[in-house]
């Protein structure tokens, strides 16, 4: 029987920093108005304020509204920093945590009973490791799907069906407790953030974008290796992919007696990846 005394205490014990940021939200508030009314534009000016809601933010609360409600004014005079902003904020929030695990269920029955170079479980040893170093969802599920193509007997379209089936199945899931699955505790917990109620729904555009870059990543659909790094290079969601897959192949230590033949694999793996970083580089120059 839960202590009447304790939850008393507990909520004495929050109610300074409840009250804090109640009063922090409403002054956030006011300061959205101004900048309103009186058109600013200067963004790290207006972040100083708006990024403190980042503190006591929860999934679908006020304080989420309000930030949208700073996205749609910066959608006025910069319609692609508000989208990216956007996108990041759900992606923190947990909208799109379900679509993550689902393409690793995906990738985990299309590559069961495979195994790397070392003999290693290649779900654990490389999708697992190239999906976490994903920095965004769409890097996630890219990230887990990259070979599918490859090594599965499938083409994109069919791995994009499969993507749809997952998640209509995972976000149909009638359990309210996620935490209790066994999923969360085997690898998602380290791949993604709690998932949200709520689960964002891919648009058309995020569908062609994840659809174009898995292309990109089958080596079978380029005439030679150069054309295929040199071709990853010009898709900016493929490239990141990819370095976050030369990485991992570049480990070693995953074959415990390597060859000539795997260092030899490991040099151009490494100017590769050296390729493709300077194509990285460059890309967020000219942006």
């Amino acid at each position: 029987m839960e202590d009447p005394r304790i939850s008393k205490e507990l909520i004495e014990a929050f109610r300074p920093i409840v009250e804090m940021n109640n009063a922090q939200f409403r002054q956030v508030k006011t300061m959205l108005a101004g900048f309103i009314a009186l058109q600013e534009r200067d963004l790290n000016y207006m972040d100083e304020y708006m990024d403190t809601l980042f503190n006591f933010m929860d999934p679908m609360s006020e304080t989420e509204m309000l930030m949208r409600q700073y996205y749609d004014y910066i959608a006025t005079f910069d319609p692609e920093e508000a989208k990216e902003r956007i996108g990041s904020l759900e992606d923190d929030m947990g909208y799109m945590t379900k679509i993550v695990y689902a393409a690793g269920l995906v990738a985990q029955k299309l590559h069961k009973g495979q195994t790397d170079k070392g003999g290693n479980d290649y779900f654990e040893s490389h999708l697992l490791k190239v999906a976490d170093s994903g920095f965004d969802w769409k890097e996630k599920v890219v990230g887990f799907l990259h070979d599918a193509s490859e090594d599965c007997n499938v083409t994109v379209d069919d791995v994009m069906h499969l993507l749809d089936e997952e998640i209509s199945r995972v976000v149909d899931n009638p359990k309210e407790h996620w935490y209790e699955e066994e999923w969360w505790e085997d690898w998602m917990e380290d791949i993604d953030v709690y998932p949200c109620v709520i689960t964002h729904i891919i648009t058309d555009e995020e569908r062609e974008e994840i659809k174009t870059a898995l292309t990109h990543l089958d080596h079978h659909t380029a005439l030679s290796r150069e054309e295929y790094i040199n071709r990853i290079s010009t898709n900016f969601l493929a490239l990141k992919v990819k370095l976050n897959d030369l990485k991992n192949n570049m480990d070693i230590t995953r074959i415990p007696e390597s060859t000539e033949k795997d260092y030899a694999r490991l040099d151009r793996y490494k100017k590769e990846y050296d390729i493709l970083l300077e194509a990285l580089h460059n890309r967020l120059n000219d942006d």
